[in-house]
């Protein structure tokens, strides 16, 4: 198991053939996994923790000093990151906890997770709409009275010469028919 330490801080992986890569890769992992865990307590964490060390000690491994405990090194080079992650980790949880805290996120993943949730907004709303004009016209009336116009039950039963409560039966009818139209289409594209 010492000869791979050799490999991993004296040579460059990439003039590594692809098995001796990997019999690094995974000596190493073997050597910190347990450590790493008992920190995270997550297996995929610990895996992308792992690979981050193992990147991090590619590229600083000219600082070692000495050559007498190398397999203390790497162990603590890794738990050092693990538990930097972890502390940012608890950082971005605190953050995001706070109901004042409005963050706006550059990253592309997110734009296009967002354009994704807008346009299927958009289509849903075009589904809802064409579910609300297959209603019959008294359902129809209700629904944009309430739900578009935003007027209060007092206002609409005014405008349409009808009693509070039988305006509050032909709401809960129409909203009774529209989520039947609206599943029926929306359930049927998929």
């Amino acid at each position: 198991m010492g000869n791979w330490f050799h490999f991993l801080l004296h040579t460059p992986l990439q003039e590594l053939d692809i098995s001796r890569q990997k019999m690094i890769y995974i000596s190493f992992h073997r050597l910190v996994y347990r450590d790493v865990y008992s920190i995270t307590h997550d297996h995929l964490t610990t895996e992308d923790i792992i690979h981050d060390a193992f990147i991090k000690i590619l590229t600083k491994n000219a600082k070692i000093r000495s050559q007498t405990n190398i397999q203390a090194w790497l162990k603590k080079i890794t738990r050092n990151i693990a538990l930097d992650h972890l502390r940012k980790s608890k950082r971005e949880r605190q953050f995001l906890s706070n109901p004042f805290n409005y963050v706006v996120i550059h990253n592309d993943y997110y734009e296009k997770f967002n354009m994704t949730k807008e346009i299927e907004a958009k289509f849903k709303n075009n589904v809802l709409h064409q579910a609300i004009l297959e209603l019959k016209p008294e359902y129809q009336t209700v629904l944009i009275l309430f739900y578009i116009h935003e007027k209060s039950y007092r206002e609409i039963s005014q405008e349409l010469h009808l009693t509070e409560s039988v305006l509050t039966q032909r709401l809960a009818r129409a909203r009774k028919k529209l989520l039947q139209q609206f599943s029926k289409k929306w359930y049927s594209m998929d």
